[in-house]
């Protein structure tokens, strides 16, 4: 499945934001223009439709632009850690640590239960990796035992309900992948009047991700 941003026409043939890849539709509470989100079974139908991929996988709490713009825009990896630390002491100043790097509401709740879950079931083996400081990746590029715990007690729930992950979204972090886990795509979203060209793995044009 792949997860895209639904387009009035072809990206190539046209930005005018009424006939562009959005739907002409004002939000009157943010004066943003409105998109919407559907599941392809393939890239082929998804260009056939004229729709711009946003992430590989079926749609889901994470999938929105707004997401999309916090993925892109800061290392996730040390601010969420920053986040799990103060959940410790609240769980609501993990929310609100997650809510002020911009996620929406859904993505939050889906982080945080993320970060909940691995410290249930891994906080003994993180807390070990963070007192040795090893680093995320090892010199034959395995994950450290702490990731490593992660990616498997809370990496499958994780990847089904937020839908877009860093990996499924060609988003490189600072925890080295395999390149065969990462989907080759460019993000290039926009409507009104743009003259910059598209550049890999960043969004360009007058669209607010914030």
């Amino acid at each position: 499945l792949f997860s895209v941003v639904a387009s009035q026409c072809s990206v190539s043939s046209g930005i005018n934001a009424e006939y562009g890849q959005w739907s002409g539709n004002i939000d009157p509470s943010s004066g943003l223009q409105k998109y919407r989100l559907k599941n392809f079974a393939t890239e082929a139908e998804a260009a056939a439709a004229n729709y711009s991929i946003t992430h590989k996988g079926h749609c889901g709490s994470c999938s929105s632009l707004q997401d999309l713009g916090v993925y892109i825009r800061q290392n996730l990896t040390d601010v969420t850690t920053k986040c799990s630390i103060k959940g410790i002491i609240s769980r609501r100043w993990q929310n609100c640590c997650l809510k002020r790097l911009g996620f929406s509401d859904h993505c939050a709740s889906i982080w945080s239960y993320n970060i909940f879950n691995t410290k249930k079931r891994c906080l003994w083996i993180c807390l070990w990796q963070k007192i040795i400081s090893e680093p995320y990746n090892r010199p034959d590029g395995s994950l450290n035992d702490c990731l490593q715990c992660d990616e498997d007690k809370s990496g499958p729930n994780f990847k089904y309900f937020s839908g877009r992950t860093r990996r499924n979204s060609g988003i490189p972090s600072s925890i080295q992948r395999p390149g065969s886990q990462v989907y080759n795509m460019e993000h290039c979203y926009w409507y009104g009047d743009v003259n910059e060209t598209c550049i890999r793995n960043k969004p360009v044009g007058k669209m607010d991700l914030r």
